[in-house]
């Protein structure tokens, strides 16, 4: 599944594409008070298993009332894209807290094995704010096991090299991405597209918009509810976190914060509808404490961005967001400037950069029963590898194989089978869960140091230290060995 060469590093650098009720809460336990000495006289499985029983009794008088009541609903709310059908009120199999990259890919992935996902997503439509990103080849090869890459590919060119620059304009390196001895792939996507690809593949009725996540709660014996600002409740056997840096889920784990590295970035779409002459390779001006990028993504468009040191105050005035970019390029070459300005203000963003190292030990777990995060909520990392989106696709190919293993049907449930068995499944979902984080946290864990020391290096600030780090990078940049992490392999989906 992987590549021996995952972990060797890619000096390159450039962004990529309400509070929790019941935080923390303890799983509710209900036992007989004269059953208790009895119950610790009993080994630990018994007593689990006994529990789980009792829990799974109780969620099949739920389900009935759910099932009595659908008529009710369907009265009092109308069905549309912004309100669930009835029947999705009952215990689902997987549900999916975010409807961004992470979310979707999860969500197609599962639907191509036949697991029937439930997405819910707080927006009250696709989000498909933000530039773009590189897709790398390791991506490249998680798209393909989604059944998507060529569909994507055909909305944006294959980038042929890189080149760098110094703030002068003069080029200190350039090399051509041919001179790679494997197959190698890394192209522009907008954002834009690859999400209404992803939304496009999935089946009508998966994504509920206007669905925002305020409080999650563990019901004895592992299933997972989940409750909407909208009222909604929800049951489920597996929840999945994909809400990005700011996820719910993750706060309802107890996991840290992420933490602003020193650094902001500034993005857009630089648009040349009588065609630009900038070719087809990646290039980088680097300065002190500032860089710029340029990514042909077509003939007609251009993917750029500015990341500068700050303080990490937030500035959401579009033009401001601009004429700040500009400030800090002022008297750079022109390929950045123009490409500023050609920039539809909707295509701009600004964000400071922001990171969480995925530790398995030491913190807290990375899975509970029944629910674990993927994407920029299990891991947000810097932009300086390019890899954060890409890792979001790996992610989704690798939990959907392991919880394919796990399940035992491809629809809602309606607890008709035995308690034996839905015990037996609670337990191949843990094991499911072990062995995703056990595939995943050595490959994200090294991405995340790698991109944020390569951050620390491009965002230099001394003239003396940049103009050395300057005249190594030639010697750094050996294109056959710093592409390594890019030919990682996820797998497919079987």
């Amino acid at each position: 599944m992987k590549s021996a060469e995952q972990h060797q590093l890619f000096p390159l650098g450039f962004p990529h594409g309400g509070a929790l009720s019941t935080r923390g809460a303890a799983s509710m336990l209900h036992m007989a008070p004269n059953n208790r000495l009895a119950n610790d006289r009993v080994p630990e499985k018994h007593r689990r298993h006994s529990l789980i029983c009792n829990s799974l009794t109780a969620s099949k008088r739920r389900i009935s009332w759910v099932d009595a009541s659908a008529s009710d609903y369907n009265v009092a709310m109308k069905t549309s894209a912004k309100h669930m059908p009835a029947q999705s009120q009952r215990l689902q199999n997987v549900v999916i807290v975010g409807g961004g990259i992470s979310g979707l890919a999860t969500a197609l992935a599962l639907h191509r094995l036949g697991i029937k996902p439930l997405l819910l997503e707080q927006a009250d439509h696709l989000r498909t704010a933000g530039a773009t990103l590189l897709i790398w080849t390791n991506a490249w090869k998680a798209l393909e096991a989604l059944g998507v890459a060529n569909r994507i590919r055909k909305t944006c060119d294959k980038l042929s090299g890189l080149e760098f620059f110094g703030e002068d304009g003069a080029s200190f390196l350039c090399s051509g991405f041919d001179n790679i001895s494997r197959d190698f792939e890394v192209r522009g996507v907008e954002r834009k597209t690859l999400l209404e690809i992803l939304k496009e593949s999935l089946p009508d009725g998966t994504a509920i918009y206007d669905s925002r996540v305020i409080g999650i709660k563990k019901l004895a014996g592992g299933f997972t509810e989940v409750q909407c600002e909208n009222g909604r409740t929800i049951e489920t056997k597996v929840l999945i976190g994909c809400d990005g840096a700011g996820s719910v889920v993750r706060k309802w784990m107890n996991m840290d914060e992420p933490r602003y590295v020193g650094y902001t970035s500034t993005r857009g779409l630089g648009i040349y509808p009588h065609g630009h002459n900038l070719g087809n390779k990646f290039c980088q001006i680097l300065g002190g404490g500032v860089r710029a990028g340029i990514v042909p993504m077509d003939a007609n468009r251009v993917y750029w961005f500015v990341v500068f040191n700050c303080s990490g105050e937030r500035v959401t005035d579009v033009e401001i967001i601009r004429k700040e970019a500009l400030n800090y390029v002022e008297g750079w070459p022109a390929m950045i400037t123009e490409a500023i300005n050609r920039s539809p203000l909707d295509t701009l963003s600004r964000r400071g950069i922001s990171d969480r190292w995925m530790w398995p030990i030491g913190g807290p777990p990375l899975y509970k029963t029944g629910v674990t995060l993927a994407g920029d909520a299990m891991h947000p990392m810097t932009p300086n590898l390019g890899q954060g989106g890409c890792l979001a696709l790996e992610d989704a190919v690798v939990l959907a194989r392991e919880l394919s293993k796990a399940l035992s049907s491809s629809d809602s449930e309606t607890m008709n089978c035995s308690t034996e068995s839905q015990l037996e499944e609670i337990e191949r979902i843990e094991l499911a869960f072990k062995a995703y984080i056990k595939e995943r946290w050595p490959r994200v864990l090294s991405m995340g140091v790698q991109s944020y020391l390569m951050g620390a290096l491009l965002q230099l600030d001394s003239k003396l230290i940049c103009s050395i780090r300057n005249k190594l990078l030639p010697q750094i940049l050996q294109v056959d060995s710093f592409a390594g992490h890019t030919f990682y392999d996820c797998g497919t989906l079987q």
